[in-house]
This record gives C-alpha cells, structure tokens and sequence, in this order.
C-alpha cells in the first residue's frame, strides 16, 4: 500500500467516489454474485495513525491499517530514480502533481514521466483515474508490476513488468528486464496471421482484409533502466492500438502505425472510442502493391535511404512490396535496411 498516496486520501473521500475498495469485500461479492456489499473505504486517522474503514452499512467491519512502504517497494523507487538519473535526468520521489494524485517517481525531461510503483492489489478503475488525473496534470504515468504476471489493467494504461525477482535488496544497474514494450510489425491481414482483422470497427469480429496492419510483437532486450531513459526522451510513446490496448514502442514505429491506419495512434486517457481521428498525413490501411506514386515532394524511404517514401512519408512502393514478401510472423526491423 502506498503510504504517502493512501494517507494524503484523509478527509478527500465521500462513499460515491469508489477510490478505496476493500478486496476482501469485493471477493466476496464475485463468491455470492451479489451487488455491492460496502467495499468502499475511507481514511480515518486516529492519534498518529491512519486507517482504510469501511462507511456504516458495510457487510464488512475490517479496519485496515495504512502502512509505512516495504523495503521491496522503496528498492524499486530508488531503481528507478537511479536508472533515469543516469540518463541524465533530473528525478524526485512521492511527489504530488496538485491534482490529487503523488507520483512514486517523477522524471524530469521532454516528456515529464511519473513512475507508479504497485505492489498491492488495485482495482482498474482506480488505476485508470489515477492515471487520467496525473495526466491532465501534464505528466505521463507509467505502472511498474515487480512481476511477469498480467493484472486486469496491464494494457488499459502505460504499464512495464519486470521478471520476478526477491527485490530484497537494490538490484545492480540493467538486472531487470522490462516486460510488456512493443515492437510494430507490418503484418498482411490473412486467416493464416491472425484470426479477425484487428481494425474492424464494432463489437462483431470481421474476417481478415487482406491488407497490413501494425500488430504489435513482443520487444526483446529490453530493460527497466531503458524505459527509465527512453519514456522521458520520448524515445517510447504509447499509443492505443487497433484492438484498443495500451501499447509502449519506439517512438520510430509511431509513423509505420500512421502509415498503415490514417490515425494519430498516440495514447491519451479516456479515449478509447475516438482511436479515428486522423493524422495529419495519412494513407488508408491499403495493400502497399497499389499504393499510389510518391509526390515530388515526399521525404526519403527510412528503410533502404534511397528511394522516396510514400503518402505517409516512411516507406517507398520498392520497401513495401518486400515487406509483402516476408513470411507470416516473421518480425522486422525498421531500423535495418531490406535487401533488394
């Protein structure tokens, strides 16, 4: 439990709000299949103590006491702190962004990044306000899980895991590999890559289009000391992809999604059913084979640095059709150049 967090709730919580839920309440109800059972808490501080008790009426009468951080959780703080200030970036600790809402770790850079730090069970809702409130604070937060293992929010909001380890000490510098990155990869839409067309609007799965989307693949090599360096150099940006999902990937695939989608991509809360808007160059999700001619003024392709790009101002026809050639899953760089 984030002690700084939970104790700054006293006095600021009314039984509508839903910001403190009790899991032993909540497991209860998912047993019984029944409505609310009074998990909703609030702080009650009591001499030099603070207190999570539930509001009259509630089946449960626990009364949970808020806690001063683990060790494992100030370990991952400091891991955090120290792989950013080793960017060369400026970082505090438990710091508020006035907007009801303290950030574990903030980082100071391009992109003013706030690292939260959960350990504890966490409702998604919570998660998700959390989130929206530090982002319309002008910080972007991004989850840390201390494990590999998936919570229901993992990919509602900007979330890193790492593989499991004690954490009962300070880990050296790049001992924890960052899980839950993304690399885009240009991938034809067939029954033989992926079961539905990923971009099909509405509720009702579609078959495959035939045409490329930017399905996200997992990003090997990655650290935890990189996230902390490249989120705030906007070097990593998220971006909610074509089923939804709350991606990280290097900013460079940020213009292959464009490319392929004719929208923005770029994540910001609370805009799940407005992933359309479009960006200001785009070129429709379309077979490259038939992509139109590139205009004069067209930048150059970033994949062979010699022809010139497409619509999108990425790839010419020459880079697209040996995409096309690749076989199915088969991961590509658009850092490396294609062999022609």
């Amino acid at each position: 439990m984030d002690f700084a967090l939970i104790s700054s709730l006293h006095g600021q919580i009314d039984r509508k709000d839903q910001i403190l839920l009790c899991q032993q309440a909540l497991d209860r109800e998912r047993r019984n299949g029944t409505g609310d059972d009074g998990a909703a808490m609030y702080i009650k501080k009591i001499r030099d103590r603070y207190w999570a008790v539930h509001f009259p009426g509630s089946d449960c009468v626990a009364e949970h006491a808020v806690e001063h951080e683990s060790d494992e959780h100030r370990y991952q703080k400091d891991y955090w702190q120290r792989a950013a200030e080793d960017a060369g970036f400026n970082v505090t600790q438990e710091r508020s962004t006035g907007h009801g809402t303290i950030l574990d770790v903030a980082i100071e850079g391009p992109r003013r990044t706030g690292v939260e730090v959960q350990r504890s069970s966490i409702q998604t809702r919570s998660v998700k306000t959390r989130t929206t409130k530090s982002f319309r604070a002008g910080w972007l937060p991004v989850w840390f899980l201390d494990s590999d293992r998936r919570s229901p929010w993992f990919f509602e909001v900007p979330t890193v895991g790492s593989n499991p380890r004690p954490w009962s000490s300070m880990p050296p510098r790049r001992a924890a590999t960052a899980i839950g990155p993304r690399r885009l990869v240009a991938t034809r839409c067939t029954i033989a890559n992926m079961d539905t067309c990923p971009a099909a609007a509405g509720k009702k799965p579609k078959r495959p289009c035939g045409q490329f989307h930017p399905i996200p693949e997992p990003w090997g090599g990655l650290t935890v000391d990189d996230v902390a360096g490249m989120v705030p150099a906007r070097e990593i940006v998220p971006i909610r992809d074509l089923r939804g999902d709350v991606r990280l990937i290097p900013h460079a695939d940020l213009e292959l999604f464009r490319e392929l989608t004719g929208t923005f991509g770029e994540y910001e809360p609370d805009t799940r059913a407005r992933r359309g808007s479009r960006a200001p160059r785009t070129t429709a999700c379309a077979n490259p084979h038939t992509s139109p001619a590139p205009a004069a003024e067209a930048k150059v392709c970033s994949k062979c640095s010699r022809s010139q790009a497409g619509p999108g101002g990425v790839l010419c026809a020459r880079c697209y059709d040996a995409i096309a050639g690749l076989p199915a899953r088969v991961s590509y760089d658009l850092a490396k150049p294609l062999r022609k």
